[in-house]
């Protein structure tokens, strides 16, 4: 069996009484790098949260045949408050997976090493999360996301608001990710930054929300260019889906 794979079979998605998706049918093989593209409001974060099972489905089918699923939001799932240092933010990537609390105790500390060095980011491993810059947040949140080496790696506009430094960490992180066959799926707006290592590209639709109007390789055809490069955000929102339970 492929560890990694992905199948939606015609899934629908109400959010507030709207239909967000309809009718998704997608397949996602181990190993391949994704990117979803479509313009605001078209369900690219609602698909990506459907795959977690953070979001229920009115209808249809989603499967994936690991429950190790790494997972970048937009944004930072908690906002000031109680300090928090990058490493412990990184540790619970372990505590929310099913692994046995000795084993974490065990081996906590060595992997939050292993992964700061991954990201170049050992030196502040004290600091507290809310003083650091938008790309050291960003590479920390991928640094969760990565400590418990998840089969299937889903991010969610991981480019958008760094500098170029953390834009080339970030693509020199997802390649050597790429390299050990693991899937990941990307939503993006800044398609050139990660195009090279991208396999696939998939455009949702406007007129059929969460339809699929492109599905290949690159370079994206011309006349989607404006539908596949809108704003970062989805329309609909989703209130409290980004807790501190998403792996």
């Amino acid at each position: 069996m492929l560890i990694g794979k992905v199948e939606l079979e015609k899934i629908c998605v109400d959010l507030e009484n709207t239909r967000v998706i309809d009718q998704l049918t997608l397949d996602i093989n181990q190993g391949e790098f994704v990117a979803i593209l479509g313009a605001n409001g078209t369900g690219k974060t609602t698909l990506l949260k459907v795959i977690l099972g953070l979001l229920p489905i009115a209808h249809g089918s989603v499967s994936t045949n690991s429950d190790n699923i790494g997972y970048i939001p937009q944004r930072l799932p908690i906002q000031g408050g109680v300090p928090i240092s990058v490493a412990e933010y990184i540790s619970t990537g372990l505590r929310v997976k099913k692994i046995n609390p000795f084993w974490i105790k065990s081996f906590e500390s060595k992997l939050i090493t292993q992964v700061l060095n991954t990201i170049r980011l050992l030196s502040i491993k004290n600091s507290n999360l809310y003083n650091l810059s938008a790309g050291q947040q960003r590479r920390v949140m991928i640094a969760r996301a990565l400590i418990s080496n998840p089969d299937i790696l889903l991010l969610d506009e991981p480019t958008a608001g760094i500098d170029s430094e953390s834009q080339k960490s970030l693509k020199d992180i997802l390649s050597n990710y790429k390299k050990n066959l693991k899937t990941i799926i990307l939503v993006t707006h800044e398609l050139e930054i990660l195009e090279t290592l991208v396999d696939r590209v998939i455009v949702l639709g406007t007129k059929i929300r969460g339809s699929v109007i492109y599905d290949g390789g690159l370079p994206v055809p011309k006349h989607l260019n404006s539908i596949a490069h809108h704003s970062h955000e989805e329309t609909i929102n989703t209130k409290s889906i980004l807790g501190m339970n998403n792996a």
